[in-house]
C-alpha cells in the first residue's frame, strides 16, 4: 500500500503534463494556421490581371482574345470587332490609389436582338455603334477606406466627352474601397463621332477622398494614344 501511494499520487501530475503538451500543439498549429491565412490575405489584396479572372460581362462579348486591330468574334450576345487598340499596362500613382490601367480598345458592337433593349437606354444606334472599352486594376494601399472613381469622364480627340454615368459595364469600379483592397474591371462608353478615327482618349479620374471628404490625391489626366 505504500508503494501504491507514491505511484497514485505522482499519476495525476503526469496526466496533466500530458495535456499541456497537448494544449501546446493545437495552439502552435492554430497560430501557424492564422499566420498562413494573413499571408493569403496580403496576396489577395492585390488583384489578378484581367486575363487570369475575367468574369464575363453579362451584355457584352468576352473581347480577351481581340488583340489585333480588325479582328472580329462572334458569339450568343452578338458580333464585336476590333478598330483600335492601346495595350497600356501602365501603373498610375493618385494618392493612396494605385491604378494601373492595361488596355484601352476601340471596338465596334453589333449586339444581339435581346440585348438591343439595354443599349438602347445608352444610344439611340442600339443596332450597331462603337465603344472605348479601359481595363483597370486599383489597389488602395493605405489602412483607411477611401472613396475612388477611375473614369470621372472620359475626353476623345473628335471633341466627345463621356462621364462616369455613361459606363455601360457597371461593374462598381468607382465609389468606396476598404484598406489595403483592391478591385479590377472594365469601363465601357459608347461613342458617336469614331469618324475621323480617334486618335488619342484622355481619362479624368477623380480625386481620392477619405471618408471625411478630406483630399488624399488629387485627380489625374491621362491621356492614351490609340492605333
Amino acid at each position: 500500500m505504500k508503494l501504491l501511494t507514491p505511484i497514485i499520487l505522482s499519476l495525476p501530475l503526469f496526466l496533466f503534463g500530458c495535456n499541456s503538451v497537448q494544449n501546446i500543439e493545437p495552439t502552435a498549429k492554430a497560430t501557424e494556421k492564422q499566420e498562413h491565412i494573413s499571408e493569403k490575405q496580403k496576396e489577395n489584396n492585390r488583384a489578378k490581371s484581367l486575363s487570369d479572372i475575367y468574369v464575363p460581362n453579362p451584355q457584352v462579348s468576352n473581347d480577351t482574345e481581340l488583340l489585333q486591330v480588325g479582328q472580329t468574334l462572334k458569339d450568343s450576345k452578338g458580333t464585336i470587332t476590333l478598330k483600335e487598340i492601346a495595350a497600356q499596362n501602365k501603373s498610375y500613382t493618385i494618392g493612396p490609389i494605385e491604378m494601373r490601367i492595361k488596355n484601352v480598345k476601340l471596338i465596334h458592337n453589333m449586339p444581339t436582338y435581346s440585348l438591343m433593349d439595354y443599349f438602347h437606354y445608352y444610344t439611340e444606334n442600339y443596332e450597331e455603334f462603337d465603344f472605348i472599352k479601359v481595363e483597370v486594376e486599383l489597389v488602395n494601399k493605405s489602412d483607411q477606406t477611401v472613396h475612388f472613381g477611375p473614369v470621372a469622364h472620359l475626353t476623345t480627340s473628335n471633341g466627345e466627352t463621356k462621364t462616369f454615368e455613361d459606363d455601360f459595364y457597371i461593374e462598381y469600379l468607382g465609389g468606396e474601397m476598404e484598406p489595403k483592397g483592391s478591385k479590377q474591371g472594365a469601363l465601357g462608353f459608347i461613342v458617336k463621332k469614331s469618324t475621323p478615327d480617334i486618335k488619342w482618349a484622355a481619362i479624368q479620374t477623380s480625386d481620392v477622398l477619405d471618408e471625411n471628404h478630406k483630399e488624399l490625391g488629387k485627380s489625374q489626366r491621362i491621356k492614351i494614344d490609340l492605333k
